[in-house]
C-alpha cells in the first residue's frame, strides 16, 4: 500500500516544480486544485487498498537526530552538489528520451500509436493528439514530460487533467526497475496496473466534472 501510494500518487520534487512553473500562468486556484485532487486520490486509494489488503502494523522505533541551525556555507555546498547531480542525471535522460522519440517518429511508431490508442484516449480526455509522445517520454522521466506540455497552449482544464494523468499513470523507468528489484515482477506489474487504471479513471472523470 505504501509503495503504491509513494510511486503512483506522490509527485516528486522536480514534477512539483514543473507543475508550479507551468501552472503559474493559470493562477493559484489551478495549482491548489491539482494537489488537492492528488491528495483526495491518495486518501481514497489508501482506504480501498487497506480494505482489500489487510495486514498488521508493526511497531517502528526511529531515533531522531539532534536538530541544529544549518550554516550558509554548508547549504551552498549541498545545493551545488544537488544541482550538479540533477543536471548529470537529467540531461542525459532528456537527450536519450528525445533521441528515442525521434527514432520512433521516423519509424512511424508514434504515428501508429497516436492513430490506434492515442486518438480515443485524447478524445476521452479532450487533449491534443500531439501529447501522445509526451506520455511515452514520461516513462523515462516524468518531470520532463510535464515540462514538455509548455508548447501546447493548454487551457486550465487541460493542464489540470494532463498534469494529474502524467503524475499518476506510470512510475518512471528508474522507479520501475527499483520496484522490480525490491518487490518482484508480479507485485511491480500489479502496482503499475493500479496506477494506470487510476490515471485513466480519474482523468476521464475530471474531464466530465470540469
Amino acid at each position: 500500500v505504501a509503495t503504491a501510494l509513494t510511486l503512483g500518487l506522490a509527485p516528486c520534487m522536480p514534477q512539483t516544480a514543473m507543475i508550479f512553473a507551468l501552472g503559474a500562468q493559470y493562477g493559484i486556484t489551478t495549482l491548489l486544485l491539482i494537489f488537492f485532487i492528488l491528495m483526495l486520490i491518495a486518501v481514497a486509494t489508501s482506504l480501498i487498498l487497506n480494505k482489500f489488503m489487510k495486514g498488521e502494523c508493526t511497531e517502528l522505533f526511529v531515533e531522531i537526530p539532534p536538530y541544529r541551525l544549518p550554516r550558509i556555507a554548508t547549504l551552498a555546498v549541498k545545493l551545488r552538489l544537488r544541482v550538479n547531480g540533477f543536471l548529470q542525471e537529467a540531461l542525459p535522460m532528456i537527450i536519450f528520451g528525445i533521441l528515442i522519440i525521434n527514432v520512433l517518429d521516423i519509424l512511424g511508431v508514434i504515428d501508429y500509436i497516436s492513430r490506434t490508442a492515442g486518438r480515443p484516449l485524447t478524445a476521452l480526455l479532450k487533449l491534443p493528439e500531439e501529447i501522445i509522445p509526451v506520455m511515452i517520454l514520461g516513462f523515462l522521466r516524468k518531470d520532463v514530460s510535464i515540462a514538455m506540455l509548455a508548447p501546447f497552449g493548454l487551457s486550465a482544464k487541460q493542464f489540470i487533467i494532463s498534469s494529474i494523468f502524467l503524475v499518476l499513470y506510470l512510475p518512471c523507468v528508474a522507479s520501475f526497475f527499483t520496484l522490480k528489484k525490491e518487490m518482484g515482477l508480479l507485485t511491480t506489474l500489479k502496482i503499475v496496473l493500479l496506477t494506470l487504471a487510476s490515471a485513466f479513471l480519474v482523468s476521464i472523470l475530471l474531464n466530465f466534472i470540469l
